[in-house]
């Protein structure tokens, strides 16, 4: 299982949108090169700034251009139900255009969404239309992650949407583990468990036995997810119909449920009985994390006015400000070291080599432990809006290992956040501060 993508169409979409915009000879400015600098920076994800462009520009822009690029933004700042609205605005639109590929790719974008609305039904029906209507236009790549997820999706449709509850704000004390990783207390059944508490996890993660000891009604759909190390994790699905973690009570939550040994890591003596993941956590709205590891869930989140944090499908993406640069970090607070990945090297190849030290790196998931060679820089500052701190011995990746190196520059990690009093994420204006 991973991110659903959104590439392999940068050449049909700028002949086809160069096409309709000669066809159209209306537009007072030069739509060839803007529709290319949406293109570039939405490759990019950088949505952001696709979407100023998109406000700034809308009344000259094709509606179907409008539409296509808006429901990438919309996604990526976490309005799937507005994402979805976009999408049939553009088919609404774009009914006779024959452009599978087009078709293809934002129909993938609207699968996703219907996942993170937890509409599982219409997600694995979109999955379905999808495989039978545009095969002939994905990758292998593409229908093996199509039949996997479809899998999923199948598993989930008779399941209920997830709910939070939270009556009053909400304070709970986070533990550390053997790997200084924060860990909430789960309470399933009557019986509680230390789970970690991580934005990185794509979903919900729980041991098999730790599932069958907690009451949990396993699904047997086997499925693969992909491991760290490269390798294919065969995972089952368990819906926990309540959990209560302190005063919050959620309903109908999603777990993946790995075999014992693919969250067990016998080399540093470490298992993972679970993972309480991004589903869970987005929806809670608004979370704070203390110094001292409480984490706080405010029953009226705070209004943000700025964003500075965009979804890359479940994964959490900060703007993060480096010399005179803007980055774009993954966020996993189930991470205890910020790491650089390849395409920071690609951009700074000449400060790392001259300033790190080479070295053969390892990192860690389920599935087990995976070795790279790398580099280690000595220090590295960095900041998110005005909050700066300072980093050392941070790992460098000088090659892809994860699905998601070549898109983004880095994971942040604790060793930043513990340099706050308090961080502060808000799912529901898409950003993320610093006290």
């Amino acid at each position: 299982m991973k991110v659903i993508p959104m590439k392999n169409v940068l050449v049909i979409l700028l002949i086809f949108f160069s096409f309709f915009s000669e066809a159209q000879k209306k537009q007072p400015f030069d739509e060839g090169k803007f529709y290319l600098e949406l293109e570039v920076l939405a490759q990019k994800k950088n949505f952001f700034e696709v979407k100023n462009l998109l406000m700034a520009n809308k009344p000259q822009i094709d509606q179907e251009v409008y539409f296509y690029y808006w429901s990438l933004v919309e996604n990526a700042f976490s309005n799937f139900k507005e994402s979805n609205e976009a999408i049939e605005n553009f088919l609404e639109g774009a009914g006779a255009m024959k452009n599978d590929s087009l078709f293809k790719e934002i129909l993938m974008v609207k699968q996703l969404n219907l996942v993170n609305l937890f509409e599982y039904k219409d997600a694995y029906l979109t999955n379905q239309y999808i495989l039978n209507n545009f095969s002939h236009v994905c990758t292998e790549d593409e229908l093996a992650d199509l039949a996997n997820t479809g899998t999923i999706w199948k598993g989930l449709e008779n399941s209920g949407k997830q709910l939070i509850r939270r009556p009053v704000d909400v304070k709970i004390q986070l533990s550390r583990d053997n790997a200084r990783l924060a860990n909430v207390p789960v309470t399933v059944s009557g019986k509680t468990k230390n789970f970690v508490f991580d934005t990185g996890a794509n979903f919900s993660v729980i041991q098999r036995s730790v599932a069958l000891e907690m009451g949990c009604e396993i699904i047997p759909v086997q499925f693969d997810v992909s491991a760290i190390t490269g390798a294919k994790v065969k995972s089952d699905l368990a819906v926990v119909k309540e959990l209560k973690m302190g005063d919050l009570i959620c309903e109908n939550v999603v777990f993946l449920v790995f075999d014992d040994k693919d969250l067990t890591f016998s080399e540093v003596n470490y298992s993972i009985l679970g993972i309480i993941g991004f589903p869970v956590i987005r929806s809670l709205e608004e979370i704070r994390i203390t110094k001292d590891d409480q984490l706080i869930i405010p029953k009226t989140p705070e209004v943000y006015a700025k964003s500075n944090m965009i979804l890359n499908g479940f994964m959490p993406i900060v703007q993060v400000l480096h010399d005179s640069d803007t980055l774009q970090f993954s966020f996993d607070t189930g991470a205890v070291e910020t790491s650089l990945n390849s395409a920071y090297y690609t951009k700074y190849k000449k400060k790392v080599d001259k300033k790190g030290k080479k070295k053969t790196l390892k990192s860690g998931g389920a599935g087990g432990l995976v070795e790279f060679e790398g580099y280690v820089l000595p220090k590295l500052t960095i900041a998110i809006e005005e909050s700066e701190a300072t980093l050392h011995n941070v790992q460098v990746r000088k090659d892809r290992v994860g699905e998601t190196d070549a898109d983004f520059d880095g994971n942040l990690g604790q060793d930043f956040i513990k340099q706050f009093n308090e961080m502060i994420i808000s799912f529901k204006y898409s950003t993320i501060r610093f006290k």
